[in-house]
């Protein structure tokens, strides 16, 4: 029997090899109805393309990594599908990795996708990573830093405005009445996090009379919060913070249901509580939760779209992409719930 061909798949199809060609490694350049006939084509002769021969002629591979520091945080799966769909809508695909907030994990991820030459590479980043994706692109690879704006004018980002966000936060906090405010977080030294923290000091330091408390926690989880409102409820009453800003909604949703449940502490009259990023729970909690709101599925988009323009620029240019590089930053606003009103 013979193999079955692309010339084959092309005649069937009624379109050029050329298109049947675009059609596995550069889909955008054809219309649906062309993809249409060509995927009809190619599922009736039952065709396989030979991938390590078609990187090894075109330099394209149709897929991209998607390196996420925390797989199980709430927002990561809104992120990831909205960056899948967009991907799956280029006939492309999508590997995605989780660094467990490991910057050598990072790396290590950032080498495995060097290795196997992905069109490119979107990162939510732990550490600063710009130079290792500098050389990546060197050899053309492109990329996206998705949740941090870049330092570097040479990389493309799309990132949240997170010091606005805490100066949003701790400014409503104020506007209460509310003088002793208390930030809940784990990983201080996370950008991210950090950068909640600041925007929530310059509020605080504009505000004669108010003070901010950091309150450590080994993760931004559920139980993390709860076992944080429980260490709040035991302290006396006077030494209580009058309100807590969390640096994600997990934390928030776990302080709620423990101040709640225990019946010590009551929200938001005695300790008013702000969560981030409003989660699909967040209005659904006993106490329905004041918080952040950050664009999860519009990020997603904006990063996938944002990567396959920097593919397409590296294809055009090789190494000598002109600067700057799009840096998109997305605003956060404040959704006011029963929690902090």
């Amino acid at each position: 029997m013979n193999r079955v061909t692309i010339r084959d798949v092309a005649e069937l199809a009624r379109v050029s090899p050329a298109s049947v060609s675009n059609y596995f490694h550069k889909p955008r350049k054809l219309s649906d109805g062309t993809r249409q006939r060509i995927q009809r084509a190619v599922d009736a002769l039952g065709f396989v393309p030979n991938d390590a021969a078609r990187r090894l002629r075109t330099g394209v591979n149709p897929v991209i990594g998607y390196i996420a520091f925390e797989l199980a945080a709430a927002t990561t799966p809104e992120i990831a599908a909205a960056i899948e769909q967009r991907v799956s809508a280029e006939g492309m695909y999508m590997l995605m990795a989780n660094d467990t907030g490991s910057e050598q994990r990072e790396r290590s991820y950032l080498q495995l996708f060097a290795k196997q030459q992905v069109s490119g590479v979107i990162i939510a980043p732990v550490g600063n990573v710009e130079a290792e994706l500098a050389r990546m692109r060197s050899f053309g690879i492109a990329s996206v830093l998705s949740a941090r704006r870049a330092e570097s004018p040479a990389q493309a980002s799309v990132s949240i405005d997170h010091v606005a966000g805490g100066k949003l936060a701790a400014a409503h906090l104020i506007e209460l009445g509310r003088r002793r405010i208390g930030f809940v977080s784990s990983s201080l030294e996370l950008k991210q996090v950090a950068d909640r923290l600041n925007g929530a000091l310059s509020a605080v330091h504009a505000a004669p009379g108010v003070t901010l408390e950091v309150i450590p926690v080994p993760e931004r989880s559920v139980e993390a919060g709860i076992a944080c409102a429980n260490a709040i409820a035991s302290r006396p009453p006077a030494a209580r913070p009058d309100a807590l800003f969390c640096a994600n909604d997990l934390l928030a949703i776990g302080v709620v249901q423990a101040f709640v449940s225990s019946k010590d502490v009551r929200v938001p009259a005695e300790i008013a509580v702000v969560g981030y990023d409003d989660i699909e729970f967040a209005r659904s909690t006993i106490v329905p939760l004041t918080t952040i709101r950050t664009p999860h599925a519009e990020l997603g988009t904006a990063v996938a779209d944002l990567l396959f323009a920097e593919i397409d620029a590296l294809g055009s240019a090789g190494d000598s992409v002109a600067e700057p590089r799009p840096q998109i930053e997305f605003s956060p606003e404040l959704v006011v719930r029963d929690s902090a009103r």
